[in-house]
Formats: structure tokens, C-alpha cells, sequence
């Protein structure tokens, strides 16, 4: 079912993906705001493995817990579901590259800035634009830690099939074939969700050797198998997507929960 973004604010749970503005998108994969009171979290649903780098915010309910944990995530080829349930709100940054030390440990100064801008979207405004231009304004807090970008061009001006890895896994943390494993199984994962394909159909759209090769590579991601993570996904009616591509086009998914 679709929702509109006017209705979102007063849902129980949410998660939110965006694309990176232009003048990011050389650093940045997307963003993302998940709000959760364990529903989302308690089901798994988007705590699958990722092809990027990611640095989350964590905010919990309980204001007695003190300041936002900072968590940075290196990619990895497979993780397993989560178990613990989320309640409260994280901010997520996922990164096209591994970023330098001070983006993935910024100074006190710069959390406190991260820190104001969240709590001010918090307390005045769940708007779709509002989070979006906070996690811009993240970004770009995290992006002026960063040294000049000298390596932009590296990866094309490598010599040898060698130096190309050498150099995308240094940059990724991960190499290039397990990287592009997983951002097939992130393209099937979103077909699986979003739409009633025969598994046999989304696992020759996607390339994979036939739909048993697709199987055994979500189970190892995900611990599920596609139908049963398909079940799952569908089994309750208050799973909506939230599309509203007119008030904010840079929304790439958008999930909540009454």
C-alpha cells in the first residue's frame, strides 16, 4: 500500500533512504532516518548487508542514556539479521568509500553540531524535507573533516587488473567481486519486496546462475530464504511504502508502520 508523506509523522515506526545531493555524491551512496519503537528492527527488515560503509547516530527513548552513539559500520560481504530491537531514532550516513579517521571519529565539536541540527528536526518537524536537509547538513559537517579528495580518479587510472583491486579495496574495505555480489543481492532484495515476480524471474533479471544460486545467496545474507523473507515482508497490511517522489524526488524508499 502506498501512504502519503503527510501522514508518515504520526506512524510507529519509519525508515527513510535518500539520494545524495550532486555536490555529495562523490562521498556519499545515500542517507537514511530510521524511527522505530521494535517493530521494524524486531522483523529484520532493512538490517541486511550493505556494499558501503556506513556511520549511524544512534538516539534511544531514553533521554537518561546521555548522547547519541556514534557507530561506523564496515562493509562486509554477509551479516546476520539483527536481534536487538531499536527503540528510538538513528541517523545514517552510507559512504561510496571508507572515510578518513576523523569523519568516522569527528571531534566533540562536530557532534555537537550533528547533535543540534537532529534535535531541532526532532522537536519541530518530521516533514520528508525537513530530515532530508538535516542529513544533508550532516554530510556536510562530516564532509569538512575530510582532506582534499586526491584520490577521486585513482581507481580509473589504475595499470593493472591488480592495482584495481588493490585500490577498491582500499578504498571500499571490501574487494571488487564480493562488492558487486552484494549490490545484486540489494537489486533483487528490492524486487523480492516490492513486487510478486516469480523468484525465477527477478533471479535471471538479476543474473544470477538460476533461482536455488539466488536462494543460498539471500539465505547466507539474510538467514531467510526469498519466500520467506516475501512472507514476512507481506504477512501484515500495516507495512506501507511511502512514495511521494512529488514532495521530495530525492526519496529512493520509504517504509512505515502504523
Amino acid at each position: 500500500m502506498i501512504v502519503s508523506s503527510v501522514e508518515f509523522a504520526d506512524t510507529k515506526a519509519c525508515y527513510l533512504e535518500f539520494e545524495a545531493p550532486d555536490w555529495q555524491a562523490h562521498f556519499i551512496e545515500n542517507t537514511f532516518y530510521l524511527r522505530d519503537n521494535g517493530t521494524l528492527s524486531a522483523q529484520s527488515k532493512g538490517n541486511f548487508a550493505s556494499a558501503y560503509a556506513s556511520l549511524r547516530f544512534e538516539y534511544s527513548n531514553d533521554i537518561a542514556e546521555g548522547p547519541p552513539k556514534l557507530r561506523y559500520v564496515p562493509p562486509k560481504p554477509t551479516i546476520s539479521p539483527k536481534t536487538r530491537q531499536i527503540f528510538g531514532v538513528i541517523w545514517g550516513i552510507k559512504f561510496k568509500q571508507l572515510p578518513p579517521l576523523a569523519v568516522q571519529q569527528p571531534p566533540i565539536a562536530a557532534i555537537d553540531k550533528i547533535n543540534s541540527i537532529h534535535s531541532h528536526c526532532e522537536r519541530n518537524s518530521r516533514e520528508l524535507e525537513g530530515i532530508r536537509q538535516a542529513l544533508i547538513e550532516t554530510c556536510a559537517i562530516l564532509m569538512s573533516l575530510t582532506p582534499g579528495d586526491k584520490t577521486s580518479h585513482l581507481l580509473a587510472a589504475a595499470r593493472s587488473a591488480r592495482t584495481h583491486r588493490r585500490q577498491f579495496k582500499s578504498r571500499m574495505g571490501i574487494s571488487p567481486k564480493p562488492f558487486a555480489a552484494l549490490s545484486r543481492f540489494q537489486s533483487a532484495l528490492s524486487d523480492i519486496s516490492q513486487s510478486n515476480s516469480p523468484l525465477s524471474d527477478i533471479a535471471y533479471e538479476h543474473a544470477f546462475a538460476d533461482q536455488a544460486h539466488m536462494s543460498r545467496d539471500f539465505r547466507e545474507k539474510t538467514g531467510h530464504s526469498p519466500a520467506q523473507f516475501r512472507e514476512v515482508w507481506s504477512e501484515s497490511n500495516s507495512v506501507r511504502f511511502l512514495q511521494d517522489h512529488q514532495e521530495s524526488p530525492a526519496l529512493r524508499l520509504g517504509i512505515v508502520i502504523d
